[in-house]
């Protein structure tokens, strides 16, 4: 039970529930404790997911490089090749030689309007694995692969080839070979399928994936014994077979956090109520702590293999405004403030429809544009220390902060979840600001909003205006002595 003991502080801690002061005249009071460090986020846990449909030749005018706008917004994880689609992606066809996307299958292909010939080949130049690692390595950023795993019991159609277990294991392990022995990447995480649990998986079963697991992790361990195998998992029933029955055959677990749920209201829904955002993660760290084995738990880590502000109960409508930039930047720092996620990486740089249909769901536009809920995720990619520590929030005032003692800073991130404009007072107990180095804010006139505004911020009173709708970033110079 200490893990459900300890989720439950955890959010005691984030909504502030202890106590905060309102002044006169829109004063908020808010108090931070440097002292009292919740997580440490020094590997900097900030990902994304790329699609490899998209971000290899799909646009080659546009007016910002994929590696461009993903070291502008500062991410440290990347997935690839992106979700679903990894369960009919293969690096290269056998012998395995040559970084050359290909399909594993030709059952479901449709799925994917406008990538695929009739013949099932890829339409437009895609990000090979090759090219996936040379963003990695411009970027200083830690690659995560998906292997097809679990396709293969989808039922057969009449003309189109169905992916095969044995050729499926097979090619996991020649990637690891190619990748980490012939390459000599060093790539440490290899995720065991997607979203495995999912109902699409049709044929499928708890049981079943625990066994491809153990399966696929003794003959990719085969090739390279140091790298991480991870399967995923949704329910606290999945996640106990696959514990129970492949615990040994795994380093980490992981799970889909897609926390927007009975929004009824669209965003109001948010604007008028605390919400928990990674109740998702939450299921699974529970089941992780009840179901796994002491010497388990004291090397495991949970990884959010994808996140988002996709509401898949569909009562809030999925654009890209300053209303799911909020709800996305909200989210991130929950999962930043859970000891024991090791990394959560976004959902994704773009999706199939970017360039007819941005979606909330689109961290950047068909020309490189960050979009707003990309910006919300280049605001913790680059204003983040390295220990996230306590901090209060009060009613529609929803408040993080961390910090890197080595620099002598404080970082406080500030959610004004409301249109009335605010005044903002912090108290540091037992610590001297010695200056205000930066602030930045990000805002929009209402939460529909499709082009909120980031700029830089000139408060230089003790008092900080905080907009309606907005983020705020507030850089100090701390004495920590």
């Amino acid at each position: 039970m200490e893990g459900r003991y300890n989720l439950l502080w955890m959010l005691i801690i984030i909504w502030g529930l202890s106590s905060c002061n309102r002044e006169p005249a829109g004063i908020v009071t808010l108090n931070i404790y440097p002292d009292s460090i919740i997580n440490d986020v020094s590997n900097h846990p900030i990902g994304i997911n790329l699609n490899y449909f998209m971000d290899g030749g799909r646009f080659p005018n546009a007016k910002q490089s994929v590696t461009k706008v993903l070291q502008d917004m500062n991410v440290k994880y990347l997935r690839y090749p992106g979700g679903e689609k990894s369960d009919l992606y293969m690096f290269a066809s056998s012998p395995y030689e040559k970084s050359q996307p290909t399909v594993c299958r030709r059952i479901g292909l449709e799925d994917y309007p406008g990538m695929f010939s009739k013949e099932g080949k890829l339409l437009f130049d895609p990000l090979d694995f090759d090219e996936f690692m040379q963003i990695c390595d411009s970027l200083g950023a830690e690659p995560i692969i998906v292997v097809a795993a679990d396709r293969y019991l989808m039922p057969k159609e009449k003309g189109k080839r169905p992916a095969k277990r044995d050729k499926l294991i097979k090619h996991a392990a020649e990637w690891v070979r190619y990748a980490n022995i012939k390459k000599k990447y060093g790539v440490r995480y290899w995720m065991i399928g997607n979203e495995s649990w999912n109902k699409n998986n049709t044929n499928s079963t708890a049981d079943i994936y625990a066994q491809d697991v153990i399966d696929f992790s003794k003959a990719m361990k085969a090739v390279d014994s140091s790298i991480l195998v991870i399967p995923n998992g949704d329910n606290e029933e999945f996640f106990r077979t696959v514990i129970t029955k492949a615990g040994d055959y795994i380093d980490r677990l992981c799970v889909s956090n897609y926390g927007v749920f009975f929004f009824d209201n669209g965003y109001q829904s948010y604007g008028d109520s605390a919400k928990c955002l990674i109740w998702p993660a939450q299921t699974a760290l529970n089941a992780m702590n009840r179901y796994a084995t002491k010497e388990q738990l004291s090397r495991w880590k949970m990884i959010v293999a994808e996140y988002g502000t996709i509401d898949w109960s569909n009562l809030w409508k999925g654009s890209n405004d300053m209303g799911h930039a909020i709800v996305s930047f909200d989210m991130t720092g929950q999962l930043l403030m859970e000891p024991q996620i090791e990394f959560s990486c976004f959902w994704n740089t773009r999706w199939i429809e970017n360039e007819t249909n941005l979606r909330d769901h689109d961290a950047l536009d068909k020309d490189g544009n960050l979009t707003p809920t990309g910006t919300a995720l280049k605001i913790w990619g680059n204003f983040l220390g390295k220990q996230m520590v306590k901090s209060e929030s009060c009613d529609s005032i929803l408040t993080y902060s961390s910090i890197d003692k080595e620099r002598n800073l404080l970082y406080v991130y500030v959610i004004n979840k409301r249109g009335s404009l605010s005044r903002l007072k912090l108290e540091i107990p037992n610590h001297k600001i010695e200056s205000l180095s930066q602030a930045w804010e990000y805002f929009g006139k209402t939460p529909e909003d499709l082009n909120p505004v980031w700029q830089r911020k000139d408060d230089t009173d003790k008092l900080i205006g905080l907009k309606g709708y907005s983020i705020t970033v507030l850089e100090y110079k701390l004495d920590f002595n």
